[in-house]
């Protein structure tokens, strides 16, 4: 039989071993008992007792599994791995869980300057500010990991004394997450007392020397070759690069994991095979690099992972026996959660694990597929494992990040080899940097190579296309797990008609929709629910606008579940936070054409939304009329130049649409309060909907103004919780003694007017 016959023999189903099932038992009881410990330091579940009840439930599905096995015989072995992991779970995350709760007790109501933070790992990089992994230490002992964050760089290893605050994190997302990952409190630091680098290991040491010489924050390919070599992708992330590699897909090749290992083991094994030392010799000081290599980036979980998988490996060949992919996945998952269960929640650990998976049962099967389609065999196998991980990971990474690459195929086909090339030569040749006369020259092929890299990462980053954003909460990323377990258990002869024609339904399902709200969008104007901040969207057509921008990146997540992938203008009213502060990150994920302000407001514009490739600016003045699709949106306020410093400079805009007998007058007033709105409510004159000025706040409105405006609706934008009481009873009571309706983000989540006949027609959405 020949090469080519070969790999087109249909690939046998994989088989999937009984520590499968152990690791499923282990992941819902570790997953259960951590999320109730979560409810509970977060303030919002009983302590202890909601805890431990997990185990008893694993016990009593132990008994009933183990009675059932008579029957079951087939299934013996499964039940009893999947109750066992059931129980080993439930008791390895409790006893996490109840050592938490005691670390929390101990925490609370000390200050921070009492404890001493020990640095763990790399930190990460938000706008100049520094957060940090830290074991807080209290008399000598390890209280607990808190979360760090204070405005300059420290080495990991370092011992920390500081000035601040500590404080329970916030029952959202984040806070839960990093309650899920171990972290009990946050501390802000406000003034740093005294650091000690202490007295780190000799990796810790070369590593930070490394750093150092080779500089990342200086250059984004000096932050890639720090990415690929020593692991510390901080700088690269907070950078305009770093974004790159989130919108093709690329991402994983700067995180270090069974690829860079093999890499770096192909590179050794090299160097000892020119050697004349045994073949065992050879095993063992192979696998004594790789695990030095492991510690030295950071011992990330997918760099243990894969040391934890090549030993595996090894173990079994020196044992005799045939090795197995799947079966080294699941032991080494599962004492990974046995020695930490935090590691579950832990995105590196799960995208790990989820894309070696899938890349172990269905690239085999994805390469034949692909074969039979005339893919080349070549190009088939690359498509195969990224087409692989990338789907397995689509229930992690769309929740996180709320994007989906279409390019990331093609982009780790091209740029995969040349980042394996750059880990390569700056593995040999980066360590040289070390040395003082080596280190002018001894970065200057890494370099050409890391350019080379981010060359390519521009140029598909800059593609149409190349990421959709996807609402977090889509139905289908559940769907393509789904999928992938059916195809594992039917593990079909791939035909070429039927995968034609289901390509051709994937792609129909995906390009309708996005064509839809890119090119036939109804007329509509949304009041975005993202907290105590405005942001206003306007589309119809395909013309989208926004009216400023939220707080923070909120403002994205809103847009994404609303449909938008693009924005032909943002308003901005005036310089407070609570709407320009989301503008940066709507920058980068959408292309923007025009940034519209008050005349004379730019001057005083922020420098994060200034001089951006591809964006126009515009001062609007009183009079102005600007088109947003069928809308015409008329600048009522300011009257003069301003600044926009101050809510009495906000831009004000009357909205109007009158097209195929539907009509709609909304006033869009930003932060005017009401000496403001009396100089403009006449001309105004009579209006459907009113965006209540600052919030809902008690100068906001008065019976006097409405009676000039008569608003059949009268809408705020606030946050749940804020500390204004917005929206406050007065302007509520006003409204609705005036004969309006009354509606806020705060109960009601994006609010949708849409133009109707008869007036208009209002929708709501919760995120």
């Amino acid at each position: 039989m020949s090469a080519t016959e070969r790999e087109r023999v249909m690939p046998p189903r994989p088989l999937l071993p009984w520590t499968t099932a152990f690791c499923a038992g282990l992941c819902a009881s570790c997953g259960l008992v951590l999320n109730a410990a979560a409810d509970a330091l977060l303030g919002e579940g009983a302590a202890s007792a909601a805890l431990l009840w997990a185990i008893p439930v694993a016990a009593a599905a132990f008994v009933v599994f183990a009675r059932s096995c008579m029957r079951l015989a087939r299934w013996k072995r499964w039940l009893y791995a999947t109750a066992v992991g059931l129980v080993a779970g439930a008791i390895v995350s409790a006893g996490w869980a109840i050592g938490a709760l005691r670390a929390s007790d101990a925490l609370d109501g000390r200050a921070a300057s009492s404890l001493e933070f020990v640095v763990q790992g790399d930190p990460s990089i938000n706008d100049e500010a520094y957060s940090y992994t830290c074991d807080a230490i209290a008399d000598g002992k390890r209280v607990g990991a808190v979360r760090l964050s204070c405005d300059r760089e420290l080495d990991a290893g370092s011992h920390v004394r500081v000035i601040g605050r500590i404080s329970r994190f916030e029952n959202d997302s984040y806070g839960r997450s990093r309650v899920l990952r171990g972290e009990l409190r946050k501390v802000k630091a406000v003034r740093i007392v005294s650091v000690d680098e202490g007295s780190p290991g000799p990796l810790l040491r070369l590593r930070n020397e490394l750093l150092a010489a080779i500089a990342p924050a200086t250059d984004p390919a000096r932050s890639l070759i720090a990415g690929v070599v020593c692991g510390r992708s901080s700088e690269l992330r907070a950078q305009p690069a770093g974004d790159w590699f989130s919108v093709t897909g690329t991402a994983h090749l700067i995180a270090v994991s069974g690829s860079h290992l093999a890499i770096v083991g192909f590179v050794i094994e090299g160097a000892l095979q020119k050697t004349r030392c045994s073949r065992g010799l050879q095993r063992a000081l192979l696998a004594v690099t790789l695990v030095a290599y492991a510690a030295f980036t950071g011992a990330s979980p997918s760099a243990v992972r894969a040391c934890c998988m090549v030993f595996a490996t090894l173990v079994a060949n020196g044992a005799g026996r045939r090795r197995h992919g799947l079966s080294a996945l699941f032991v080494t998952m599962s004492i990974f959660m046995l020695l930490r269960p935090t590691v579950l929640f832990e995105m590196g650990f799960q995208l790990s694990c989820a894309s070696v998976f899938a890349i172990l049962c269905f690239c085999p099967y994805a390469t034949y597929a692909l074969g039979e389609l005339g893919v080349p065999t070549g190009i088939a196998g690359i498509l195969s494992v990224t087409l692989c991980s990338q789907l397995a990971t689509v229930p992690i990474t769309v929740p996180a990040f709320g994007t989906f690459s279409l390019i990331a195929p093609i982009a780790n086909a091209v740029i995969g080899p040349v980042v394996s090339v750059l880990l390569a030569v700056s593995i040999v040749l980066a360590p040289c940097s070390l040395v003082p006369l080596l280190r002018p020259w001894a970065l200057v092929v890494p370099m050409v190579a890391a350019r080379c890299a981010l060359f390519f990462e521009q140029l598909f980053a800059a593609v149409p296309g190349a990421s959709v954003s996807v609402p977090p909460d889509s139905v289908w990323i559940y769907l393509v797990p789904f999928a992938l377990l059916v195809l594992l258990a039917w593990w079909p002869r791939p035909r070429v008609r039927p995968m034609a024609a289901g390509l051709l339904f994937l792609v129909f399902a995906a390009v309708v929709p996005c064509v839809y709200w890119d090119r036939f969008a109804p007329p509509s104007v949304t009041i975005l629910d993202v907290g105590q901040a405005d942001a206003i969207l306007i589309r119809q057509g395909d013309t989208v606008a926004l009216v400023d921008c939220g707080l923070d990146e909120r403002v994205v997540t809103a847009l994404v579940r609303n449909n938008v992938h693009h924005i032909d203008a943002v308003f901005v009213t005036h310089w407070d936070e609570d709407h320009w502060g989301g503008l940066p990150a709507v920058l980068e994920q959408f292309s923007v054409g025009t940034i519209a302000v008050a005349a004379d407001a730019l001057e005083d514009a922020p420098s994060q939304i200034l001089n951006r490739p591809g964006v126009s600016y515009r001062q609007v003045t009183r009079g102005d009329d600007v088109d947003i699709g069928a809308f015409r949106a008329r600048v009522m306020w300011p009257f003069e130049s301003v600044d926009g410093e101050g809510n009495e400079d906000s831009l004000v805009l009357l909205l109007t649409y009158a097209q195929e007998g539907k009509r709609l007058r909304m006033l869009l007033t930003g932060d005017a309060e009401l000496d403001q709105e009396r100089e403009f409510a006449q001309e105004a004159g009579d209006i459907d909907v009113l965006k209540l000025g600052h919030h809902g706040s008690k100068v906001s409105v008065d019976g006097e103004l409405l009676d000039v405006l008569k608003p059949e609706l009268s809408i705020a934008s606030a946050g749940e919780g804020n500390r204004y009481g917005h929206p406050s009873d007065t302007c509520r009571d006003a409204v609705r003694e005036a004969g309006g309706a009354f509606a806020c983000t705060i109960e009601h989540g994006d609010i949708t007017i849409t133009p109707t006949a008869k007036g208009f027609a209002m929708r709501c959405q919760r995120p």
